[in-house]
């Protein structure tokens, strides 16, 4: 039988390993609620590897963005070792596996086999728009560094997080906090308290009634954040992490509101965005995906 979700009866993140997909589907997904599976993706090469010396060595001279500003990974990575608890190294993220380092991409197979069916993978969405092969991101960071924003992800995708390396803290706030949050602006996915250890609370006084849950992802684990829960982390240890977003047929409607807005300036090109991607939720629905 699923679970109810309710705030006030959830007070901790359920460790399943060996999860079987369709109760993954029934106890987590459909309600939305998160869970840890330890060992999902054993099979992955990344876990025997994936270490620092392995991207120092071998993607040194590549480029990456941190912090706003472009980087060598050698060097990046000289500061995840350094990393302390008084003097973190940046965080790198948003890093699309698929355009900046597809040679990883074998590591990484088979595919998430919580994260599917995935609707972002059929043909009705264009493969200009980057996300028909699935959204998979890497994500490193040193002991004591922080996830840069307290946030839900974007587009209402859910989110599975792999611990390739090192263990890291989620600290979750379910969608029903979001009065507490203080939202940038409406309709906002990110939070204007970023630091939720030591929070600001003349500031942002509200945030006082927020519930928090709080649970250690191992290196190993897989963490399924479902959509619109805010969260942010605080790595435990040096932190290699592979992030795969996706999008299952409750959320189509509200990704396909999302998307419309980035694809274009125009109002009448977002509604005509709208209108193509909500007839193809429907024509994925009677088709079973």
């Amino acid at each position: 039988m699923s679970k109810v979700f309710s705030t006030a009866t959830l007070t901790s993140v359920d460790r399943r390993p060996g999860l079987p997909v369709n109760e993954f589907i029934s106890e987590y997904l459909n309600p939305g609620i998160p869970v840890v599976i330890p060992g999902a993706m054993s099979q992955w090469k990344a876990h025997q590897k994936w270490d620092p010396s392995y991207f120092r060595d071998k993607y040194g001279e590549k480029t990456v963005r941190v912090g706003g500003k472009k980087v060598l990974l050698r060097d990046f990575m000289d500061t995840v070792l350094a990393s302390s608890e008084s003097a973190p190294s940046m965080y790198l993220n948003e890093v699309n596996i698929h355009k900046e380092f597809p040679e990883l991409l074998e590591d990484v197979d088979p595919f998430l086999s919580y994260a599917l069916p995935d609707r972002l993978m059929t043909t009705y969405m264009p493969e200009s728009w980057g996300m028909r092969k699935g959204v998979v991101e890497l994500l490193i960071g040193g002991k004591g560094t922080k996830f840069p924003t307290m946030h839900y992800d974007g587009f209402h995708m859910n989110t599975f997080v792999t611990q390739i390396r090192g263990d890291k803290e989620f600290i979750f706030y379910s969608p029903d906090q979001t009065p507490y949050i203080y939202q940038l602006h409406p309709g906002s996915n990110k939070s204007a308290v970023n630091d939720v250890d030591h929070p600001d609370l003349e500031k942002f006084p509200l945030f006082a009634q927020a519930k928090a849950l709080r649970t250690i992802v191992k290196e190993g684990d897989t963490v399924f954040l479902p959509t619109g829960w805010w969260h942010t982390t605080r790595l435990l240890t040096l932190s290699i992490a592979v992030s795969t977003n996706n999008i299952a047929a409750g959320q189509w409607n509200q990704f396909a509101d999302d998307l419309s807005l980035t694809l274009s300036q125009s109002k009448l090109k977002q509604t005509i965005y709208r209108t193509y991607l909500k007839m193809a939720g429907f024509a994925m629905t009677l088709s079973g995906k």
